[in-house]
């Protein structure tokens, strides 16, 4: 049981200093000393949020199991990437022309901005997402479930469900502090990226050391 409050207290430190970092980021941009933050690398590191917590234990896995196969569940993403430096240029510029902050508002727009229409994507994409998130929430949960059971204390459905929801707190609470909590098309949220390419490093080094 040691060894699992010492695993929740580290995850509490970890997402403690994720807090700070894009905190201090924030900040920084706001005092305009923010230039560092515009860094290729920081972009590049925060490309990582491809790689959710299920592709983090997943992918390992499967790569594992399949060898070279594994490659082609990347094939395709790849081959985007080649050229999502111009469809992003057209993506800002659509974004900032027609001040669009969603998916929703990006599609309507190109219908005469029909409100019913931005309304139906938005649920579908509620629908859409809602399973691909819970599947996240299930990997994290299940993770804290295996120290558990290593400290000699199995967790039953009520204690995943409350550990989903503590998550599930977490994670919405930092979105709106350092994301939904202003949206305007020319804003940049600097604090979410700095702590997707902190992340970002804190993934490269579990799994270089895997």
């Amino acid at each position: 049981m040691v060894a699992f409050n010492v695993m929740v207290a580290v995850a509490l430190v970890y997402v403690a200093l994720l807090f700070a970092v894009a905190f201090f980021a924030e900040r920084r941009a706001a005092q305009g000393f923010g230039g560092w933050l515009y860094s290729p690398v920081v972009y590049t590191l925060s490309l990582s949020i491809y790689c959710t917590a299920w592709t983090f234990y997943g992918a390992v896995g499967y790569a594992a199991r399949s060898g070279l196969e594994f490659v082609t569940v990347y094939l395709g993403p790849t081959i985007v990437m080649v050229g999502w430096w111009w469809v992003l240029r057209r993506l800002v510029r659509i974004g900032r022309t027609q001040r669009i902050t969603s998916i929703a508002d990006l599609i309507s727009s190109r219908f005469g901005k029909s409100t019913s229409l931005g309304v139906i994507v938005t649920l579908m994409a509620i629908v859409a997402g809602t399973p691909y998130i819970a599947l996240q929430l299930q990997s994290v949960t299940l993770s804290f479930s295996v120290f558990a059971e290593a400290g000699g204390r199995p967790w039953g459905p009520d204690d995943l469900a409350g550990g989903a929801r503590w998550v599930a707190v977490g994670l919405a609470i930092f979105t709106v502090l350092f994301g939904t909590r202003n949206l305007d098309s020319n804003e940049r949220h600097h604090g979410i990226v700095m702590a997707i390419a902190v992340e970002a490093v804190v993934k490269l080094l579990s799994l270089i050391h895997i």
